[in-house]
């Protein structure tokens, strides 16, 4: 998986601004550390998009809206469009999300997978290696 740098920024109930950086590969536990972070740091009953609701980015607030609402599940762009109109309380046009999704598999994050109607993402879920034994 090639080096990326995810930029995360919020605002706590304080109006402090945090700003978080990761260089390196990008997993989708790391996501979820960061996410339980913001979590703490925001006060948020519960870790979800509403937490990253200051973000300027439509793209880190998509990218959390699916962290938060659809990582156990498939779905597709208008399902994900659907979350964040709902999440947010704001339109994005479908063509945007379709481009913010492909983004999110180029970066390994998610997985595309081809349904009888239409393509479908889900999360990528990181496999554990296999070790194998020594041999005597």
């Amino acid at each position: 998986m090639p080096s990326r740098r995810f930029k995360l920024e919020f605002y706590d109930p304080d109006g402090v601004k945090h700003v978080i950086t990761v260089d390196g590969q990008i997993t989708r536990e790391k996501i979820g550390k960061l996410l339980d972070m913001v979590e703490l740091m925001a006060g948020t009953p519960k870790a979800n998009a509403a937490a990253l609701g200051l973000s300027t980015r439509k793209f880190d607030r998509l990218a959390s809206t699916i962290f938060s609402n659809l990582k156990t599940s498939e779905f597709t762009s208008t399902e994900a469009k659907q979350a964040f109109e709902s999440s947010f309380n704001e339109k994005i046009p479908l063509s945007t999300v379709s481009t913010y999704l492909v983004r999110l598999v180029d970066r390994g994050v998610l997985e595309r997978l081809r349904g009888s109607d239409a393509l479908r993402y889900r999360v990528k879920s990181e496999e554990p290696r296999q070790i194998l034994p020594l041999r005597p």
